[in-house]
Formats: structure tokens, sequence, C-alpha cells
């Protein structure tokens, strides 16, 4: 988990990018050190919400966030977000790394049943993540998000526990 030290000037400024987060519903915040410490601290509750930082192996740098939240434990399932904040890491596949390795974490440790995720429909580098990630499209939610004066689809992509029996 990453805790408030982790908030940079760099960190902080990416969540104020629109290239960055325009396809993310960050876009409705404006960021400042202390509204990105304090969603750290309300993302960090155990049962509630997990966050998650992505670091490079080589060097540590903090280059994104992954979060899984809306846990129900009856059904044991939870949502995942996802951002890379430094643009110079886009492409390179530390996403669809740390994807794998949360849902892996989430399946094996925390035992749940089923991970899903929404994503913009125009928001073609997540498709191909989720994908890659062996999600499966289970649905549009038509006109669903407001951005840029129009309404965008959104995606409904989910994995299931592999571990697991389905009926």
């Amino acid at each position: 988990m990453i805790s408030a030290a982790d908030v940079t000037p760099v960190y902080v400024a990416s969540m104020n990018d629109p290239e960055v987060v325009g396809l993310t519903e960050a876009r409705h915040v404006v960021w400042d050190h202390q509204r990105v410490a304090q969603f750290i601290e309300r993302s960090n509750v155990e049962g509630v919400s997990t966050l998650v930082g992505i670091f490079l192996k080589d060097t540590g740098r903090h280059i994104g966030n992954l979060r899984l939240f809306n846990f129900h434990p009856v059904h044991r399932r939870a949502e995942l977000s996802f951002v890379i904040f430094d643009k110079t890491q886009w492409s390179k596949g530390y996403a669809t790394e740390a994807v794998g390795a949360l849902c892996r974490y989430a399946f094996e440790t925390m035992r749940l049943h089923r991970i899903h995720a929404d994503y913009y429909a125009t928001n073609h580098a997540s498709a191909r993540l989720f994908q890659k990630a062996g999600f499966q499209v289970e649905g549009v939610y038509r006109g669903h998000f407001f951005a840029d004066g129009r309404y965008v689809d959104s995606i409904r992509v989910a994995t299931l526990n592999p571990t697991e029996q389905r009926i």
C-alpha cells in the first residue's frame, strides 16, 4: 500500500494533467498535496478499499497506482481502477503487469471470486490492457459518462478467480 509519504509534486501535477486523467473520473477534481494524501488515506481502509503503488523495479520510482474498492464480502467481489501517471512509462506493459499481479493477489490471498472494472469506451489503451489481463467484456453502459460536453459509453469488464468452479 502507498501512504501520504509517497505524494510528490510530480504525482500531484500528474493528477491535474488532462492527458493523464482525461479518461478517468479523477478528471473532475482539482488535486493538491492534501487532497491526494486524503484520497490515499480513504483508499486504504481494510475491507473497504486498497490502494497500491506501481513502482519501477530498478529505481523504485512511483509511476502509478491500482485500487481495489467496492468490496462485497458476501459475494467476494471488488472493483479495480488504475492509472499510470508518469507518461514516460506509458505503453511499456507496467500497468498490464501490475493489474495481473494485483488480480493474482486478490484471488489467492484475499480469496476474491470476481474483479470488475469500467472504462470509457474511447479508452483504447484500457481495452487492450484488460484483454491482455484476461478480463472479458460483459456489457456497455450507454451514455454513462459525461466528458468534454458529450456522453460517452462505459465498458464493463470482469475476470473470475480461475481456481474456483462455477455452476
